[in-house]
């Protein structure tokens, strides 16, 4: 069967027009801010002025390789010669591998507003589009918009010096898995275990890390919003393709992105969020995998069986990716690292939060979890049973979690208390 249209993205050497005002924009050099700044298909860009005029050494390492970038762009024929990429579509299993050079040109080309030029055209995602970054002067989009900046200059930097790190390949993939209860009823011990109560989960030896996604893969990483999600994927620009990439997740969807470089170092979270500086040291780069699954959202705790049966099976789909079975994506050891998921703006229960990651990761045969409390009150009961929890039979722990009626905040004395008393009858 052919792919269709829907089924791809194309890119602006694809179409004649499109791509001869391409070549017309950046076909000069730049050698002033003011000179990006008119090359904008939109015109002029806040970000840049409030830099040129707030963070002036932002903008004079940017020119320094600004030409590096414009001929990344004007290379595009040799770099996809057949100038389409597919997408990787909701309720599906596939995965696309790109160079870090062509996963560059893919951001870069957003970040200059090129597929504004034609997105209907080109079939692009309308979530794909930085025009809210770049006309924002205003922190925290300023300190993404400065994120983006320093992530464009490095690559400027490797071009410049051809360096081999832009032939790394970056794995994209998505995976839909139906679950089925039944296939794990011969578990009878819990995975192993490390609550970690304080520190980043991205500062771990776990081989991968938890992104507490959107449904639409990113969030709002390219608006206002700025939490667990849209901080990994503004440091992590590189994440910010799966928006070019990726339809929405259903239920059964979750994605798996390899090989990300952390580019820059920030403080603070939500409206306190400030791009601090570069995180690229050549002799040592700062490097994840992550895997995106998103909660239900509901204020009241997803407590409903529907929904605690629902997280349950996001969870598993999500950590079973660790198995992805495929010729072309790397193995790695079975360690995931993890935290509060969906118990911030989602409302998510903490303790039910936990059980259900545990018991996912659990099932998809994780060697170990590390789980993140953040030093959060919410989780001092399960740290003080941890022990008495690692005790008890995976089935019975799941029967009990399906049939409980819990309430917000006291769902693993629920929990405990209904398994003693059914074992008491």
């Amino acid at each position: 069967m052919g792919t269709s249209s829907n089924d791809i993205s194309f890119l602006p050497n694809k179409i004649d027009n499109i791509w001869e005002k391409t070549q017309k924009m950046f076909c000069i050099e730049a050698k002033s801010i003011q000179d990006l700044n008119n090359i904008f298909n939109h015109g002029n860009s806040n970000l840049l002025n409030k830099i040129e005029k707030s963070f002036p050494e932002d903008g004079i390492q940017f020119l320094k390789v600004y030409n590096n970038i414009r001929e990344l762009i004007l290379d595009i024929n040799n770099i996809f010669p057949n100038g389409e990429i597919k997408l990787l579509k909701s309720n599906t299993t596939n995965k696309i591998i790109l160079t870090r050079k062509q996963v560059a040109l893919i951001f870069i080309l957003g970040f200059f507003n090129i597929f504004d030029l034609g997105m209907s055209k080109m079939n692009i995602n309308s979530r794909y589009d930085f025009y809210k970054i770049l006309n924002s002067y205003k922190d925290p989009n300023l300190s993404k918009g400065r994120s983006f900046i320093n992530y464009m200059t490095i690559i400027g930097k490797w071009l410049g010096e051809n360096n081999p790190i832009l032939n790394e390949q970056i794995t994209y993939l998505r995976e839909n898995k139906n679950f089925n209860i039944k296939n794990f009823e011969n578990i009878k011990q819990l995975c192993d275990i490390e609550i970690i109560e304080q520190g980043s989960m991205f500062d771990t030896k776990a081989s991968f890390c938890i992104d507490f996604a959107n449904k639409n893969i990113g969030g709002d990483v390219l608006n206002k919003s700025i939490v667990q999600e849209e901080i990994l994927f503004t440091v992590e620009p590189e994440a910010i393709v799966s928006i070019f990439l990726m339809e929405k997740m259903d239920d059964n969807d979750a994605i798996r992105i390899d090989n990300l470089i952390q580019y820059s170092n920030y403080s603070g979270y939500a409206k306190s969020f400030k791009y601090e500086n570069s995180a690229i040291n050549d002799k040592k780069l700062i490097k994840h995998n992550i895997i995106a699954i998103d909660a239900v959202f509901d204020y009241s705790g997803g407590l409903d069986k529907d929904s605690v049966l629902r997280d349950l099976i996001k969870a598993y789909v999500g950590f079973n990716l660790i198995n992805f079975d495929d010729i072309d994506v790397i193995k790695l050891d079975k360690t995931i690292s993890t935290g509060n998921w969906g118990c911030g703006a989602f409302g998510g229960d903490f303790e039910l939060k936990f059980i259900q990651q545990w018991l996912a990761a659990t099932y998809a045969g994780v060697n170990k979890l590390y789980y993140y409390t953040f030093g959060r009150k919410e989780m001092n009961n399960v740290v003080k049973n941890l022990e008495n929890i690692k005790l008890i039979n995976v089935n019975d722990l799941y029967k009990s979690m399906i049939k409980s009626k819990l309430i917000k905040g006291k769902v693993l004395n629920i929990i405990l208390n209904n398994m003693i008393n059914n074992i008491n009858k």
